[in-house]
Parts: structure tokens; C-alpha cells; sequence
């Protein structure tokens, strides 16, 4: 079949307004993840990024009506809602026969609710889209019976809205093709500006999952932590490197370090190599998924930054969070980053439930030391 996957222009135009070498622009790689396992099983997969494209309505109502596609899948997030709405009603002006598929945080949440609201939307997918929107272009096809595609919502004959069976998480990462970038027009991305030193820059994802609990965090996605093999890892650094010209790497995984034997076994094998002497990386964890020993050789084989989640400078607000760290943990990640020779950047939150001026005042002060 022939499928088009949207990222819908969701800009208010500060970062216009401001210059475009100033605002991030990151590749949606979970649209591109998507589009290269659907081709991999035969079918015509493409991706147009209304927002790095700055295309307008017009533009692309365009491109989908000169597509013919059989399927117009599209990101929604809770504050792009309108904005993908639109480009299922543009899809169905154009072809009432189209397809059309919703996917993101927003559905795994709310997907019921949305198909129920919205008669332009035919399909919504629940949590990881790789498996179950190629079950469900089978389906499409006839080839076997919607009820039996783990992880969509659906609409009878009726209009009744159906959710299937929750899908199992895909275990292994690896089985996942490496993301086709050349899908994207990578001239177009980059990241914020405290991610990187040098364009190009690109980001990797190497993992899914989390173990923790912080209180402030969606879990739109599975706990269970997966990581892609160090091999495959490298393999897609190479890729970046040699292909894209990438001058730096940024690894946006919430927790980067979570498996300590992973970390060394990644830096041993960038050294050996040669990787280091070609890029630059950083990355993103927790100051209680660092030592000094892992940090000196994250360093030498080129990691430049590490983005910590430190949220507060005040113990009662991190428990109350569940943050499962402590200020000392936070003094100590620091400490040990710059005895390695890593910069640090720090995110932070304020005004969070009970939070007293005084607490306000006192993570300021942390921030500053």
C-alpha cells in the first residue's frame, strides 16, 4: 500500500520571529522508525514534516492530493490536536476513501474518545506503531480481521468505536530496521542549541522504556527499559557520520546510562573504532547512573555534554516527585563531570505541588552554586 506519514506544523512563529538558525528543528524519528519497517515489509512508505518544511496548508493538501495515497497516518500530540485533526479532514476532502491513522501520546491515552469525537479519523495506534500499523495495512488489505491487530482502536460498520487487546512491547529493538533518514530532508534539523557545539547534529534513540516514578511524567509509554545492541548502535553512528556528514551525535534517551556494562562496552567500542576522532557526542540520564570511572571514559571516547534531570535542589520536593535521587547524588554527578571534563546542563523545575517561595528560592540558589 501506498502510506504518507505526517508531521503536522504545529509552530505559534516564536522561533521564526527569532530566526530559523535560532529554534531546535528534531527529525521525527518515530516517524521514520514507522516508514522504514513498513517498507521493509513491501509497502510505500513516505514522510512530509509540515513543520521543517514550513510548508503551508495549501502546500500540502498538494502534496497528498498529487500522493494518491492509500493512507495518511499522523502524529498527534495533545497540543497539536487541532492540527492533525486538519490533515485527516484534508485527507478525506481530497479522497473520502483514504485511510486515515492517528498515532502518538495523545491516542495511546485518549484513543477511544478521539475516534468517538472525530468521524475524520478512521484508526488510531496504541503505543509502539512499528508491529501494529503493518497488522493493520494487512487488515486493509483483507488479509485478516481488525479485532485481531493488538494495539489500535477501530470503527465498525456502525460507527461503534472497538479497542483491541494492549500490544506486548517489542522486546528485542534490534528487529527494528535502522531508521531510514534518507526518508527526511536532514539539511533541515537540528537540535537545541545546549545540545550540541557543531552542525550538523543528529539524534539517536536507543532506547524505549523506563523503570522509574517520577509523579511528573505522562508514561504514556511501557516501564520495561530496552536498549538497541551496541552493534547496532555503532552501525547507526556510522550511518550519521558517513552518509550525513554529522559532526556530533545526541543521544536523547531519558537515561542514557542505565546499564553501566552497555555504557563501557559503547565506549570501548568507539574508541577501538576510531569513532571518537570523528564525532563528537552527549547524552541525557540521571546523577544516580554516573560514577567518575564510567564519566573519564565517556569523555575520552568524546562525549562533550551530559544533560542531567535534576527537577529540584530541595529533598522534600525530590521525594515528594519520587525522583528516587538526593541533593548529595546531584553535588556528587557534578563534581565528577567536571573533574572529567564534561559539561554540565541542568533541568530543572519550579512551582511544583506545595512547593513553598522559600524551596523556590532555595533551587535557584543550587543551581547557581
Amino acid at each position: 500500500m501506498k502510506i504518507c506519514l505526517v508531521m503536522p506544523a504545529i509552530s505559534n512563529g516564536y522561533w521564526k520571529n527569532l530566526g530559523k538558525k535560532v529554534g531546535p528543528q528534531s527529525e521525527p524519528l518515530s516517524l521514520v522508525y514507522i516508514a522504514t519497517y513498513l517498507n521493509s515489509k513491501g509497502h510505500h512508505a513516505s514522510i512530509i514534516d509540515a513543520l521543517a518544511e514550513d510548508i503551508t496548508e495549501e502546500e500540502l493538501e498538494q502534496r497528498l492530493k498529487d500522493g494518491n495515497f492509500d493512507v495518511i497516518g499522523v502524529t498527534m500530540l495533545t497540543l497539536m490536536y487541532s492540527q492533525t485533526l486538519n490533515v485527516c479532514k484534508m485527507a478525506k476532502k481530497i479522497n473520502p476513501k483514504t485511510y486515515t491513522v492517528i498515532g502518538g501520546p495523545h491516542p495511546t491515552i485518549a484513543a477511544s474518545a478521539t475516534l468517538q469525537n472525530e468521524k475524520e479519523i478512521d484508526f488510531a495506534v496504541v503505543g509502539e506503531a512499528e508491529f501494529a500499523f503493518a497488522e493493520l495495512l494487512e487488515a486493509l488489505e483483507g488479509k485478516r480481521n481488525f479485532n485481531s491487530v493488538y494495539g489500535i482502536a477501530y470503527k465498525t460498520k456502525k460507527g461503534e468505536v472497538r479497542l483491541t487487546k494492549p500490544r506486548e512491547v517489542i522486546d528485542d529493538l534490534d528487529v527494528l530496521p535502522i531508521p531510514d533518514r534518507n526518508l527526511l530532508k536532514m539539511q533541515l534539523y537540528r537540535p537545541s542549541v545546549s545540545y550540541y557545539k557543531k552542525l550538523p547534529a543528529h539524534i539517536i534513540l536507543t532506547t524505549r522504556g523506563c523503570p522509574y516514578r517520577c509523579t511528573f511524567c505522562s508514561k504514556v509509554f511501557d516501564k520495561k527499559y530496552r536498549q538497541n545492541s551496541v552493534d547496532y548502535t555503532i552501525k547507526e553512528m556510522k550511518i550519521l557520520i558517513e552518509k550525513f556528514g554529522a559532526k556530533e551525535i545526541v543521544f536523547r534517551d531519558d537515561t542514557f546510562t542505565m546499564r553501566f556494562p552497555w555504557i563501557y562496552e559503547f565506549c570501548n567500542k568507539i574508541i577501538e573504532e576510531g569513532l571518537n576522532k570523528k564525532v563528537r557526542w552527549s547524552c541525557m540520564t540521571s546523577v544516580n547512573l554516573v560514577t567518575l570511572d564510567m564519566l573519564k571514559l565517556m569523555k575520552k571516547s568524546g562525549c562533550w555534554g551530559i544533560h542531567f534531570g535534576v527537577e529540584s535542589g530541595n529533598q522534600r520536593l525530590l521525594d515528594l516527585i519520587k525522583k528516587d535521587t538526593t541533593v548529595q547524588q546531584i553535588k556528587d554527578a557534578f563534581k565528577w563531570c567536571k573533574e572529567a571534563g564534561i559539561e554540565t546542563r541542568a533541568v530543572m523545575m519550579l512551582g511544583l505541588p506545595s512547593e513553598t517561595k522559600q524551596e523556590s528560592l532555595q533551587t535557584i540558589k543550587f543551581a547557581k552554586a
